[in-house]
């Protein structure tokens, strides 16, 4: 297994200055963690379950007790569904429904977009905490006291779909951009990885106290939580484990991630755009709904591309971009940024940063190569900059890999086949 490094600010801004690229001559920004909410005055409220992010971007976060809590882009904190046993993991499903798992009854429900609640699986689980949700409406759930993974079907089929010796309380579960399962266990520090087979396969070690919490996927990377050892660690495709925020000490202290702290992280989940993690931890009390506890909502803002692409000032070399792109991914390897950088290269275009624009579309149709927008909105700059051949040539790139992709035919169509 490859050891934990850590990724610092100072370490990506010198490895920027040795490309070459000395953007405006200060430290980049850093991740941050901030707190959204504390519940001191919620009496009631229970301790750290699972936290789950819909399309909108509210978030939803299980007390391990009898409810769930929706926290809105207005600062606003409301009980989102109650009546619940135990409620621990939980996912966002295709049309919205927030499938929740009680620990404590060994079932799932489905909470619809206004708080109704209705059982969905009383049958074949075992302790449920974490559910992953796939495009159909199969879930996926970890059962923490029979060390197995559950798969539900849209018709509320309960079979055993996975189990592996290296489970251990199995406690979060994530899909990636692939197909594949993640899984961690509450009592070790493994990662492992599920085929939709439903071999299991040993993927990453995260060390360090106690076992692991939950894990989420975004941006191209795995996010987990460490219970007992307060941090919270990405993790790259090819294993590679870094700290992301804490230092190790129980605290609620906010700031630059790797100098923040955090108390019992638990839950955690990505906003829909991969640039927000949000993760549930405690201030004060025992948690895993042992007496009266106090919890906080932490938000960790992740630095991306567009941020370090920012501090370009108009009219830099394109070469430049070259250079600066190419250090962030050596930094953040595995991240996919193809959305970012083609919402900052049209922000570019349509501000007369021409140059720089057609080289970030460029570079990123070159690494993302397979990837039929990239390559579509490629052939999109050169159209918007009246190069009809080199739009041409792009669109049929997009159709070999994908014929019936309607838009690259009809752009193909307008600009003449590039004659």
């Amino acid at each position: 297994m490859k050891s934990i490094e850590r990724v610092t600010p100072a370490t990506l801004a010198l490895v920027l200055t040795l490309s070459g690229a000395d953007v405006v001559g200060q430290e980049l920004p850093p991740d941050t963690v901030g707190t959204a909410y504390v519940t001191d005055t919620i009496p009631d409220y229970g301790a750290v379950g699972g936290v789950a992010v819909d399309a909108l971007g509210y978030v939803y976060v299980a007390d391990f007790r009898n409810a769930v809590w929706r926290y809105g882009a207005d600062g606003v904190l409301t009980k989102f569904a109650d009546g619940l046993y135990g409620a621990s993991g939980n996912a966002i499903g295709p049309r919205g429904f927030l499938f929740q798992s009680s620990f404590n009854g060994n079932y799932i429900s489905r909470i619809s977009r206004t708080g109704e609640v209705e059982t969905w699986v009383e049958e074949g689980l075992n302790g449920p905490v974490g559910i992953a949700a796939a495009a159909d409406g199969t879930l996926y759930v970890v059962n923490c006291s029979g060390n197995y993974v559950a798969k539900v079907s849209p018709e509320r089929e309960v079979t055993e779909f996975a189990r592996d010796e290296q489970m251990a309380c199995p406690n979060g579960i994530t899909l990636d951009d692939r197909g594949d399962l993640y899984v961690v266990s509450f009592n070790n520090t493994k990662v492992l990885r599920i085929t939709p087979d439903g071999t299991v396969h040993d993927f990453a070690d995260v060390q360090g106290a106690g076992g692991n919490g939950h894990i989420a996927f975004t941006r191209g990377a795995f996010y987990v939580t460490k219970l007992r050892g307060n941090q919270i660690f990405r993790v790259q495709r090819d294993g590679t484990v870094t700290v992301l925020a804490g230092t190790g000490a129980a605290g609620g202290d906010d700031g630059p991630a790797l100098a923040a702290t955090l108390n019992r992280p638990n839950g955690i989940a990505a906003s829909p755009s991969g640039n927000v993690l949000w993760v549930n931890d405690l201030r004060s009390g025992q948690g895993l709904g042992q007496g009266v506890s106090v919890v906080a909502l932490r938000s960790i803002r992740l630095i991306s591309l567009g941020d370090v692409l920012s501090e370009l000032p108009a009219g830099a070399d394109p070469e430049r971009v070259v250079a600066v792109y190419r250090a962030y991914h050596e930094a953040r390897a595995g991240e996919n940024s193809s959305a970012g950088a083609i919402t900052l290269a049209y922000a570019w275009l349509s501000g007369g940063r021409v140059a720089e624009a057609l080289q970030l579309f460029a570079l990123n149709a070159e690494r993302y190569a397979e990837d039929t927008n990239a390559l579509f909105h490629f052939g999109e700059s050169f159209r918007y900059t009246g190069q009809a051949a080199r739009a041409a040539e792009q669109y049929r790139r997009v159709l070999a890999l994908d014929e019936e992709h309607a838009q690259a035919a009809t752009r193909l169509a307008e600009v003449g086949g590039g004659s």
